[in-house]
């Protein structure tokens, strides 16, 4: 898997293993550690490993010393995996959290049917300190988001819900009652879910501002700006988040900036990939979706080759069958079926 990193892309890469009663994980040929504080301990990707593979061959087992003896994690040295002091390691849950990815994408070779396509994976951390009022106290808040979940092989994947974290993000209530940050709107994303027969989770728009009437300081740990979470079995990726200020300049995911009184932030978080050829999603279900502001109508037509008709929010049939026939012709050779490895 590919992620943003801080200043150059990173790698993670994963071999899996089975020999008997035993499980091997490898992640040999991942990058190797960074001067940024986003490094990740061994104990930490071991944990988002074996959580992983039991959501996936045993979800019904509860986690147990027995449970994780047949499995072996290793990571190279001083590899952004299992880094080596004095690398740091503030941030280590960005990209920790996405050392399931690959493990679901090596388990789909044998077991499609129990894993979902790449989502957002790393939560978007958001830090925001300054001072309040007129006796200049000092501040400091944090709260984390999720943007859209990858589809699964026989359902849509959840919208601004994060995996392998699971949650769902601070309420916008919960964020103004306990800071001086004002959030002025919140919303899903439409087409950001990547295209599927399920579809991927939207992402999230949030605009905010911190209301002291002083300089505040944003620090944001966010990834996925430039990599997006890709489909899985003809599946397409979800779109990419960004952050962008008020004025319009894009800013940098991983920067710290300060933040002038009366100026806003926006954060655009990613969607997640979609599972199947997304020609082949029930006519009905994308219909809904242009219903409930999804999906939108042209994006039913070009990605998904479902005319609606305007007037009635209607499937035209016979338009439609033209379009996916024509997708499927031309994508067919972008369908790479997932393999069994002997």
């Amino acid at each position: 898997v590919t992620i943003d990193g801080f200043d150059d892309p990173l790698e993670i890469h994963c071999s899996l293993r089975v020999a008997g009663d035993a499980i091997a994980i490898d992640y040999a040929g991942s990058s190797p550690q960074v001067e940024r504080g986003i490094n990740v301990v061994m104990n930490y990707t071991h944990a988002y490993s074996t959580y992983t593979m039991m959501t996936v061959v045993a979800p019904t087992i509860p986690n147990n010393e027995g449970a994780f003896r047949p499995m072996t994690i290793t990571a190279p040295a001083g590899s952004i995996l299992n880094c080596r002091r004095p690398a740091a390691v503030a941030a280590r849950h960005l990209i920790g959290h996405f050392v399931s990815q690959p493990i679901l994408t090596a388990l789909g070779q044998a077991v499609p049917e129990r894993v979902m396509a790449e989502g957002s994976a790393g939560l978007w951390n958001t830090m925001l300190e300054g001072r309040t009022g007129q006796d200049g106290e000092l501040f400091a808040y944090i709260f984390f988001s999720a943007g859209g979940m990858g589809a699964r092989a026989h359902r849509d994947g959840l919208s601004a819900t994060a995996f392998p974290s699971g949650i769902t993000g601070v309420p916008a209530e919960a964020i103004e009652a306990v800071a001086p940050v004002l959030m002025h709107r919140r919303a899903l994303i439409p087409d950001s879910g990547g295209p599927g027969r399920f579809r991927g989770g939207l992402g999230q728009e949030m605009e905010l501002e911190v209301v002291t009437g002083h300089p505040a300081v944003h620090s944001p740990m966010y990834d996925r700006t430039r990599t997006p979470a890709r489909g899985f079995a003809g599946g397409e990726s979800g779109s990419v988040g960004a952050v962008v200020h008020s004025d319009g300049r894009a800013l940098h995911a991983k920067q710290r900036y300060t933040l002038r009184p009366g100026e806003r932030f926006i954060l655009r978080l990613p969607g997640g990939g979609g599972y199947h050829p997304p020609w082949q999603r029930d006519p009905a279900a994308v219909a809904e979706d242009v219903r409930q502001g999804y999906v939108s109508a042209q994006a039913a037509a070009e990605r998904y080759g479902v005319v609606i008709d305007p007037a009635t929010g209607a499937v035209d049939h016979a338009a439609s069958v033209r379009r996916r026939r024509a997708l499927a012709l031309t994508h067919r050779d972008r369908i790479d079926p997932p393999r069994v490895r002997e």
